[in-house]
């Protein structure tokens, strides 16, 4: 059965609210409320990947440097600290998520993004003064992997039409043994090993 799309721009938030909210509960991820609607936010934002990378004068998407950003974070006031870390943060969220498949092909892997996104949350909450945002931005970073895969959940919800993105899916559980990725794949008649057998059948 097809899913519902939003039907206007100002929907966009309130469905990925309800959206992320489904898939939170399915996987018994908690979360708190601001957390939520960062993420709907952020989705809302970037959902659109020529929005979220850039296009280059070729009018392909342009490569989001991540060592760029920090260069200048390290020379950076607090106040543009802020603006740098959260970026970090969002980017590596939403690559390693969202758009796990742009991560194909290049030198660093989803571990990388992992690693700098769940950081840049976790200083970024230092330098936040005010309660709810320090909240919501120590949450971001300590459950980052768990809300990476839940935006991959969400992207293969509505980008599995395909056997490239069968493949896909199958190549990100390679890298994270995921069980909600092996029963993505299973649902799909992919038979998938669990990961620890592989091991104990070599």
């Amino acid at each position: 059965m097809d899913r519902v799309k939003p039907a206007t721009v100002t929907d966009l938030q309130n469905y990925f609210t309800l959206e992320l909210k489904s898939v939170l509960d399915k996987h018994k991820v908690p979360a708190r409320d601001a957390s939520v609607i960062y993420l709907a936010s952020l989705l809302s934002r970037h959902i659109e990947s020529e929005k979220f990378f850039g296009v280059g004068p070729d009018g392909k998407l342009a490569d989001t440097l991540l060592t760029d950003l920090y260069a200048q974070y390290l020379k950076a006031q607090t106040e543009e600290k802020k603006i740098i870390l959260r970026r970090l943060g969002d980017i590596c969220l939403m690559i390693s998520g969202y758009f796990a498949e742009s991560i194909r092909g290049k030198i660093v892997d989803l571990g990388y993004y992992f690693g700098m996104g769940g950081t840049a949350y976790s200083n970024l909450a230092h330098l936040v003064i005010e309660a709810e945002p320090k909240e919501t931005f120590d949450e971001l970073s300590a459950k980052f992997e768990s809300f990476s895969n839940v935006l991959g959940e969400m992207s293969e919800r509505s980008g599995l039409q395909s056997n490239k993105d069968v493949l896909r899916l199958y190549e990100r559980w390679i890298v994270t043994g995921s069980d909600r990725l092996r029963s993505l794949l299973t649902d799909k008649g992919i038979p998938v090993p669990v990961k620890t057998s592989l091991k104990s059948s070599q």
